[in-house]
């Protein structure tokens, strides 16, 4: 998985040496093309983080104008965090299990927030750069990671599941409805980069960082130390409508 990180970062950097100098020459000036005059904004995107698997967390966002250069907006984001010390084995059916993993971590963000453009897109070409900033309450769940056991599902305890008579695993939605409910808060500090946007299209890619506090410790792994704040570094696309 550092290794995707490693690529998607590379992208990132090579998507922005390439269109960087055309957004510069905008700085300053109100170059908005008339045909990008919007008020409301509409977009859905997938992340990736590093604390989590490919594909991390899905969101959705909605985005008013308040002038030429600052937008305001609101949404929500569901995600899964992993423990750093997470380790998949592969069992002789071909299925696999988290080794010692006793609960899924999965976040519910509500979220409002401020966008501020930094450069414009010209005409035909370059790139739009803006800063974002969230903050909102989080709903944790403590889902029970349930694993098939000697033909049963039940959710794994390492002082009663040996690891070599575990099959496989049942899914997240299978403990769901069993979950405990963790309040929490987090914050998000991103850069956006669109591309071939207009006014009723948009495309871009987000990176940057986002923080996690519950109040309590998530019991993801019992026999790892586990804790109650999470960090991690994100890259996003998302694409959606403008009117």
């Amino acid at each position: 998985m550092q290794i995707t990180v490693k690529v998607f970062i590379i992208a990132l950097l090579s998507f922005m040496i390439g269109n960087i100098g055309l957004a510069q020459s905008n700085f300053g000036f109100d170059t908005r093309l008339q045909d990008e005059d919007y008020q409301v904004e509409n977009v859905f995107g997938a992340s990736h983080t590093s604390n989590s698997g490919l594909i991390s967390s899905l969101f959705w966002r909605h985005s008013n104008a308040i002038d030429k250069k600052n937008l305001a907006h609101f949404g929500v984001e569901l995600a899964n965090t992993r423990h750093p010390r997470e380790s998949r084995q592969t069992t002789i059916t071909g299925n696999s299990f988290v080794i010692g993993k006793s609960n899924y971590l999965i976040s519910i963000r509500p979220y409002y927030g401020r966008e501020k453009i930094l450069f414009q897109k010209s005409s035909q070409q370059g790139v739009r750069i803006s800063a974002m900033a969230s903050v909102g309450p989080t709903i944790g769940l403590e889902a029970p990671y349930f694993v098939n056991y000697r033909g049963r599902k039940e959710q794994y305890n390492p002082n009663k599941h040996s690891v070599n008579n575990i099959s496989g695993t049942s899914g997240p939605l299978k403990g769901v409805s069993q979950a405990k409910i963790v309040p929490g808060l987090h914050l998000k500090t991103s850069m956006t980069f669109e591309t071939n946007s207009t006014k009723n299209r948009v495309f871009g890619i987000q990176a940057g960082f986002i923080f996690e506090a519950f109040t309590r410790k998530i019991n993801i792994l019992p026999e790892a130390e586990n804790k109650s704040v999470y960090s991690a570094a994100f890259i996003a696309v998302y694409f959606g409508k403008r009117r």
